[in-house]
């Protein structure tokens, strides 16, 4: 089942989560403006007992 959910994931999706969940969130403009230029990706992990999410940032370096 997480390899479905996770299929579906969307940008969208996640956010709108990450949102609900945290409720506002304010992000400096730079920060925003040079998350395309940074060399971290998305992590998405699934917990079976939770059930639940995390996301979180790796450099896209490092090995999985």
């Amino acid at each position: 089942m997480s390899e479905e959910l996770i299929a579906s994931m969307s940008l969208n999706k996640v956010l709108i989560a990450i949102l609900e969940e945290h409720g506002t969130i304010s992000v400096p403009t730079l920060r925003f403006i040079d998350a395309g230029n940074t060399e971290k990706e998305l992590v998405v992990d699934y917990d079976d007992e939770g059930p639940s999410f995390k996301f979180s940032l790796r450099d896209k370096n490092e090995s999985s």
